[in-house]
Formats: structure tokens, sequence, C-alpha cells
């Protein structure tokens, strides 16, 4: 009998680590960079939400300067030393988490940091709700705000792909203006101006950027109708 080689499954680099399921001593760590930072956390969602659903055509992506820029950015950040910039979230689909680690283990920039934290999501397609099983989304927000809270966390620059924004309607928080996609369900979820309790700005590698830019001007008009109150 012809004897045939096992094929070996490709093994997932080894690359950050589930920021939900933390031990004792990376939460620790993780806390004390935290504090050093005033409480401060990047935060991208799904920025490689196009990437993955392009694949080859990528490339010839129609918005592919902003896409790019993005991918840029986040891979110099990465390759910077710890100390230089704050700690650094990144939600991914469930499905492509694996891919997202491969990413980040061929970082162009360099060796990435391996202190890199990862929230799951799904397990819907598209949807960026942490994937905790046994819990609906807003228990599984929820999680993530009590972890984030424990972890010392006080303000969140937040970044990544799928964002839409209207003064003309109210969200499920019915706190104007109405945001939805990816990055508006987080922001709607985490910032103390919709149902959150963390200072949440948009960074500029919030994609549509007119959409960023057009949710800035819409916040800061509420806030000069209502005072500037909480």
């Amino acid at each position: 009998m012809e004897f045939k080689p096992k094929q070996e499954t490709k093994k997932i680099p080894e690359v950050g680590y589930d920021l939900l399921n933390l031990d004792a001593s990376k939460a620790e760590q993780l806390k004390t960079r935290i504090k050093k930072w005033q409480g401060l956390v990047r935060m991208f969602v799904h920025p490689m939400f196009e990437k993955w659903r392009w694949g080859d055509e990528y490339p010839g992506h129609p918005h592919k300067a902003e896409l790019f820029q993005i991918e840029e950015v986040l891979a110099k950040l990465l390759a910077m030393p710890e100390e230089k910039t704050p700690a650094m979230i990144i939600f991914e689909e469930v499905k492509h988490l694996e891919e997202l680690k491969c990413w980040l283990k061929e970082n162009p920039q360099g060796i990435s940091q391996n202190g890199v934290y990862f929230v799951a999501t799904g397990p819907k397609p598209g949807s960026p709700t942490p994937d905790v099983r046994g819990k609906d989304e807003k228990e599984a927000w929820k999680t993530l705000s009590d972890k984030l809270t424990e972890l010392g966390v006080k303000k969140i620059l937040m970044a990544g792909q799928q964002l839409d924004v209207s003064e003309f309607k109210q969200d499920w928080t019915e706190k104007g203006p109405w945001v939805a996609r990816c990055v508006g369900i987080a922001l709607s979820h985490l910032s103390k101006d919709k149902a959150g309790k963390f200072e949440v700005e948009l960074s500029a590698l919030t994609m549509p950027r007119e959409k960023r830019d057009y949710f800035n001007k819409a916040k800061n008009k509420d806030n000069i109708t209502t005072g500037g109150l909480d």
C-alpha cells in the first residue's frame, strides 16, 4: 500500500491577544499600558472590510486611496514601539480573523507588536457586535464595555471602515445624529454621546471620510443646541 504523507494544516501565526479572554498577567500588562496613556486606546472596527471582500480585485477598488491609507497607517502604528502609541484594539469578523493575523505577521512595516488585542465579531457577517456566545447583541456590547472599564479605558480613538450618518432620523439610542454600519454601531454602543460611557473620537482613518466629517459637524451642532451638556 502506497504511503501518503499527512497534509499539514496551515498554522495560524501567534500574534496578539483575545481582549475578552485575557489571563490575569496579560490583563495587568494592558491595564498598566492604558494607565500610562491616561485611559486612551486606539480602536479599529473592521479595518480590512473591503480588502477581504474584493480579494484579488482590491487594487481596483474605486476608493483605494482611502482604503490603502487605512492599511498603511495601521501597519505603521503596529510597527511602532509600544511606549510610543496607545494600545491597539482591532475588531474583526470571526471568519476573517485568521487572515488578519496573517497580515499582521507579514506587516510590510516590520514585525508587528505582540501587544495588539482582538475583538472577534459576528457570527452574523458584517456585524461589529462582539462574538460572545450565549449572549444577545445588547449583552455582548455590555460584556465588552465592562471589560474596557475594568482595564481602565476612558477614551477611545475610533477608526475603521463602513460608517453611515444622518441628522434626519434617530437610531436605537434616540440621540442624534443617527449612525449605522460597522463603525456607527460600535460608536452607538461605546460613546457617551450615544448609549455608551466612553469619550469617543472618530479618527481621520475612518471611511467614508465625508461621513466622519458629517458626524462631527452634526454632533457639534447638537452640542451647541443643548448647551454642550451630556
